[in-house]
């Protein structure tokens, strides 16, 4: 069985770099970021990704992978990552006691799902499998 805390501390390490990797887009001219995202209208523009004022404005080759971008801008990443962390935080593993073969031993679970803590596999399994560090054995079966 894999070990929850090293399934937390991977999960935690991929939030962290991935916030970092969004915290270190450089500020547009007015000093905001991030940016503010739209796409372009009208059948000649509705593949434009317009990034406000100093944004980085490209063609995502479709419409639908326009949209796409733009509703995944890099506030819309930030929030996600928000998220992650406070659900991460919800199913922080602790020691509690449990019995084996008579005895009271110390037992890593989760404070919400016990032992095997599903949402912290699915959320290293499914985001992060390409992440160093991610291990084969915590994919959900």
């Amino acid at each position: 069985m894999a070990s929850l805390q090293e399934v937390h501390d991977f999960v935690v390490k991929c939030i962290v770099a991935e916030g970092k990797i969004a915290h270190a887009v450089q500020a547009n001219l007015d000093g905001e970021w991030p940016a503010s995202w739209w796409q372009g209208v009208g059948p000649d523009f509705s593949t434009l990704i317009l990034a406000g004022p100093e944004g980085p404005n490209f063609d995502a080759g479709t419409p639908e992978r326009a949209t796409f971008v733009v509703l995944n801008d890099p506030v819309h990443a930030l929030s996600f990552l928000d998220y992650l962390r406070w659900t991460v935080k919800q199913h922080e593993p602790a020691l509690v006691a449990a019995e084996k073969d008579g005895e009271t031993i110390p037992v890593e679970a989760c404070p919400i799902d016990g032992a095997e803590c599903e949402p912290l596999l699915r959320m290293a399994a499914e985001i992060f499998a390409d992440r160093p560090g991610f291990k084969p054995d915590w994919r959900v079966q």
